[in-house]
């Protein structure tokens, strides 16, 4: 159950944590490699990760990145990073992290929020469409 979740804003003491929940989505960065990541975003306004808290511990995440983009009238918002524990799945915890980033996406002003997921991630599909996400667009991408 939900009941016990608070959310509040990833500070850089949670590198661990955040490392620990990147299992779920099959990383195996260090909290050494989640430090350095961290060190590289200069604004933690626009890229801002929101942690689910239960008495005390991580069980969930989202990261969601604001950016002005030439050819929208408003900010985007793009969910860079959804995951929940493994253990804690199933519970309303990630639709409670989604909410969380709705929320503050439109309190940046954004008009439309965004994120891309795995062509194999089946199940995420399916939640992303249960919480009212569409297919919208084919994302694509050139590794350099």
């Amino acid at each position: 159950m939900r009941s016990n979740i608070t959310f509040r804003r990833a500070e850089y003491s949670d590198v661990k944590s955040i490392a620990q929940l990147m299992i779920g989505m099959g990383f195996s960065h260090s909290a050494e490699e989640i430090s350095r990541r961290w060190g590289l975003v200069e604004d933690h306004e626009q890229d801002l990760a929101i942690l689910a808290v239960d008495r005390g511990a991580p069980v969930g995440m989202v990261a969601l990145h604001i950016a002005p983009l030439l050819f929208y009238p408003k900010p985007l918002a793009r969910i860079t990073t959804l995951v929940v524990d493994q253990l804690r799945r199933r519970q309303g915890i990630g639709r409670a992290l989604v909410d969380e980033a709705l929320l503050l996406a439109q309190e940046s002003g954004c008009e439309t929020i965004e994120l891309t997921t795995g062509l194999e991630r089946k199940e995420a599909h399916a939640f992303y469409r249960s919480v009212g996400f569409e297919n919208s667009a084919l994302r694509m991408s050139y590794k350099l």
